[in-house]
């Protein structure tokens, strides 16, 4: 009897770690395969985002729409992000390194590091990207859509939604941000 005891102790252990491990995978995200950086560089629009941050990750965006301008600088990628905070538009300049040969990028900013992740891409008009940062000491994830236009964009906002659910943000998590272009128009005419 106690054989049988211990035989059936071995097997929940065996399916719980089994579960931890198909949860654990289930929050991470997946890398584009074959990611091309030539295919992705120019502007981006960020038009949605999913953050678990509450009010504390939105209130720093106040939901407006944002950008992004991609280019290669001396093997780096050299990222010129904006956004609208407290008021006003803040530009930011970092650099990307690439991690591993693949989709997956470490930024280096004053706040500190975050790792930034191609998640889904089709070059010419989306893309997904997981954001991993460390804010008051504690690990933070946000995933946000870029698109290359601001017309027809539902099939990405769809396709956004679909991978955000399955990397663990709920609906709730998921924000359109509001087509306030003050700080897009200022970086395309470099008024920033």
């Amino acid at each position: 009897m106690c054989s049988v005891a211990r035989h059936m102790e071995s097997i929940m252990l065996f399916t719980l770690l089994g579960l931890c491990v198909g949860l654990a995978a289930g929050t991470e995200a997946a890398v584009v395969k074959d990611f091309d950086v030539s295919k992705f560089l120019g502007f981006w629009y960020e038009i949605a985002l999913a953050s678990k941050m509450g009010a504390y990750g939105l209130a720093h965006k106040e939901e407006k729409m944002g950008a992004m301008v991609v280019e290669l600088k001396e093997n780096l990628l050299a990222l010129t992000t904006t956004y609208y905070n407290e008021g006003h538009c803040v530009l930011e300049k970092v650099a990307a390194t690439q991690v591993d040969g693949s989709a997956k990028y470490k930024v280096t900013r004053i706040s500190g590091e975050k790792e930034v992740v191609v998640v889904a891409t089709d070059y010419m008009t989306y893309t997904v990207i997981d954001v991993t940062s460390l804010v008051a000491g504690a690990v933070h994830r946000a995933m946000k859509l870029y698109s290359r236009s601001l017309d027809n964009n539902g099939e990405a906002l769809n396709n956004f939604q679909k991978i955000a659910l399955k990397h663990g943000f709920s609906e709730t998590d998921i924000h359109t941000l509001k087509h306030d272009l003050t700080c897009v128009n200022a970086l395309q005419s470099g008024q920033i």
